[in-house]
Formats: structure tokens, C-alpha cells, sequence
């Protein structure tokens, strides 16, 4: 599938268009190479693995090529489209986790690359902002960060390139600190992980919406607390793993009312839930995708009207 296809799906299938990710077209157009591609801190490609360098390799010149292109092609499919338009990023931790220094260990063992690279994010993310509005104008821009590491961050359990060594885990107040910075740039910032994630720091530093897998045991008692603080959910409720299949829209209604019901929210979810894939749809066939987006859009009514009613 080509960008242009991908755009033109996302802004008929979906009710919140987004610029989509093609991960097949290579290292430059995968999530963490997409994120470094807008980064101002040298980086390379090695065998496995993205590296700090002391310049700009060729995959991510090619990365910040590609994400230009993906940008002019979403200005000319949505040309005088109003509304919302969701762009998403990597977060900072994940990359942290990802990607290595120069010596072979990952980013996040150090507290001066840490540093750097969440300083580097926090202006990438205000130029990726900065661009979808200049070219598309009638957008209003809803910027969701992934983060599956931010768990395995938190906890210390990345481990080096090797395996042999164990990163130190970063303290809540650390990425707290850079996620209240991230929230007063985009007020409805999402933060969506298909991996247990330290959701109490990101909740204080005003972080607006969960992305969660439905999958996943969560803090349930959390997540009520935010829907009742005014912040969304958005509830990764179709399984994306490697061989998931299509449900059926009573199959996901019939699960979002199982997974809510311990909430105890009633109508204080009224427009502060979404159903979503659990995470990107990569794994699906074209066709498969499409039945994804199709299913979610009916099951959202039919549990609307459940819950609501």
C-alpha cells in the first residue's frame, strides 16, 4: 500500500484521520526511525539497531526525507479539511530504550544522553506540530506519542545490546518532569503503550488521554480516577498481535462492556471513551485492516448506546 492510499483510508475509515506509518517501506518509515528522523542529534543505522553518531547517517537523512514527503501528501489528500488530525511520534523513553550510544549500550543508561535526546524530542514534537498546521490549516492536531518501553524503563529492565547489563530504572520524577512539558505543548496529548506503563506520573503531569490494550491487566482504579479528573481513554480493544483475527462488532462490544464494567463510570465515560486497535494494524492484510476499522466504528455505536442510553 502507498502513502496516498493510506491517507485516503484513514480519512474514510476513521472519525479521527491520522498520518499513517508504512513500516515495510523500511528502517526510515518504522516508528522509532520516523521519530529520529525529525531528531537535531546524529544518528545511524547499524545491524540491528539505531546508533548515536557523530553525523547524520543514511537512513535517517532518508527517514527525515520520507516523513517530508508523508507530510506533503497528507496536505494534498486533506486540502480544506476541518477538524481534528491525529500525527503520532515515538515518545523520548522508548527511544531512549532503542536506541544506542556509540559504546553499544542503550541510550537510556545515561543520564546526559537522556538529557539531550528528551530535549531534542520535546522540539521535534513542537516542529512535527509546527508543520501539520502550516500545511494543512483546518487542522486541529492531536499528537499521540508511543511508548511501549516506558514500562521497562521505569522498572530498569532494559537491558544492554548484549544482555549483559541491566540499565538503572529512571525515577517517576524524571520522565514526569518531561511529560508536563510535553502536555503544555499539546493539551490533549495522548499517550498510548501496548505494554504496562507507569500511568500515575504521566496522569500528574497532565497527560489528557490513555492509550491502553484492553489486553493488559490495568490500574483500574487509576484509569477511573482520570476519567473522573476530565482526562479520555482510548481502550485497545481489537487484539493486533501476530495471527489476531477480525472480531465481530458484538464480539467487541460484548468485551468493552466486560473490561469497563470493574470502572464503575457509567455516563462519566460520555465522551471521554474511543475504541481502538491495541496497537498499529501491521500485522493485518489491507483487507483485514479495513474490517478493523469497520468493526470499531459499529461496535462504538452499539456500546454507546449501552452505556448511555
Amino acid at each position: 500500500m502507498t502513502i496516498d492510499d493510506a491517507v485516503r483510508q484513514s480519512t474514510e475509515l476513521w472519525d479521527l484521520p491520522y498520518l499513517p506509518e508504512i513500516p515495510a517501506r523500511g528502517p526510515g518509515a518504522e516508528m522509532v526511525g520516523r521519530a529520529l528522523g525529525l531528531l537535531e542529534i546524529g544518528m545511524e543505522r547499524g545491524t540491528s539497531r539505531w546508533r548515536v553518531s557523530a553525523s547524520s547517517g543514511q537512513e535517517q537523512r532518508r527517514a527525515k526525507a520520507m516523513l517530508r514527503d508523508d507530510l506533503d501528501v497528507l496536505a494534498e489528500v486533506l486540502d480544506g479539511y476541518e477538524g481534528p488530525l491525529k500525527v503520532s511520534l515515538t515518545g523520548p523513553y522508548t527511544l531512549l530504550a532503542l536506541v544506542d550510544l556509540p559504546r553499544g549500550e542503550p541510550m537510556v543508561i545515561d543520564p546526559g544522553a537522556r538529557r539531550d535526546l528528551v530535549q531534542a524530542h520535546l522540539a521535534a514534537v513542537r516542529e512535527l506540530v509546527a508543520r501539520v498546521r502550516a500545511l494543512v490549516p483546518g487542522a486541529q492536531p492531536v499528537l499521540q506519542l508511543d511508548e511501549p518501553a516506558l514500562g521497562g524503563v521505569a522498572e530498569g529492565a532494559i537491558r544492554s545490546s548484549s544482555g549483559l547489563r541491566q540499565c538503572p530504572p529512571v525515577e517517576p520524577e524524571e520522565f514526569g518532569r518531561a511529560y508536563g512539558a510535553l502536555a503544555s505543548l499539546d493539551p490533549g496529548l495522548v499517550v498510548h503503550s501496548c505494554a504496562p506503563a507507569p500511568w500515575r506520573p504521566l496522569m500528574d503531569a497532565g497527560v489528557h488521554t490513555f492509550a491502553v490494550d484492553a489486553e493488559l491487566p490495568g490500574e483500574v482504579d487509576l484509569l477511573a480516577e482520570h476519567v473522573d479528573a476530565g482526562g479520555d481513554l482510548w481502550l485497545g480493544i481489537v487484539p493486533t498481535s501476530s495471527g489476531a483475527t477480525v472480531p465481530t462488532a458484538d464480539q467487541v462490544v460484548a468485551r468493552t462492556l466486560d473490561w469497563l464494567r470493574p470502572l464503575e463510570l457509567g455516563d462519566r465515560l460520555s465522551g471521554h471513551l474511543a475504541l481502538t486497535p491495541a496497537c498499529g494494524l501491521a500485522s493485518f492484510t489491507p483487507d483485514a485492516a479495513v474490517r478493523v476499522a469497520r468493526t470499531l466504528r459499529e461496535a462504538c455505536g452499539l456500546v454507546e448506546e449501552r452505556l448511555f442510553s
